[in-house]
């Protein structure tokens, strides 16, 4: 069984990611061989990234009860991920950021998806801008993403997007996720032999 972290990047009050990121989980049900958590940043409330040394070396060295070396744990345990996140000004949370620089290895060769929620541009620019920081984190970003437009979206009473395209979408992207925790999964256990 193959873990995805489903992260969610808001920390806001009423944040709409909350529910997006619960659909998320729900519809990765559905996908055998997939088991996906949650991985909400409140719980995770990392302060900014400010040691000497690049992650890839603060990360070996993070104090075993710390909230880094936590966090650390987590993302090693799990085999790919999918992030929920706003587009706030052209780009995403700060806190998303910082979640992403406090660690390098344990994001290594893993396949990464975007489920992303703004205005006209329905998070697409956060999505472009995640791809970049992704690779070069050695996280392989996938080409299929969910951008809701929060203007006119329907949603059901849980909040969860209730658009026949939208779920058409989103099996896609998890689809695709799971095609490449698969394949990347054996790939690290080759290097590690």
């Amino acid at each position: 069984m193959a873990t995805v972290g489903v992260i969610l990047a808001s920390v806001r009050e009423g944040r709409r990611g909350e529910a997006f990121a619960h659909w998320l989980l729900e519809l990765a049900g559905s996908h055998a061989g997939l088991e996906a958590e949650l991985l909400d940043l409140r719980d995770w409330p990392l302060p900014s990234y400010s040691y000497a040394v690049r992650g890839v070396e603060a990360e070996k060295h993070y104090p075993a009860d710390s909230l880094q070396a936590r966090w650390a744990a987590s993302i090693r345990r799990c085999d790919g991920f999918a992030i929920v996140s706003p587009e706030y000004n052209r780009g995403y949370p700060g806190q998303l950021k910082t979640a992403l620089d406090s660690l390098y290895q344990a994001w290594n060769y893993k396949p990464v998806a975007f489920l992303t929620y703004g205005g006209i541009a329905a998070g697409s620019r956060a999505a472009e801008q995640l791809a970049q920081v992704t690779r070069e984190l050695k996280l392989v970003p996938l080409r299929d993403e969910v951008n809701l437009s929060l203007g006119g979206l329907a949603v059901d009473e849980r909040g969860f997007p209730s658009g026949e395209l939208y779920r058409k979408k989103a099996q896609t992207l998890l689809g695709e996720l799971a095609f490449w925790v698969d394949l990347l999964k054996s790939g690290r256990e080759g290097l590690q032999r």
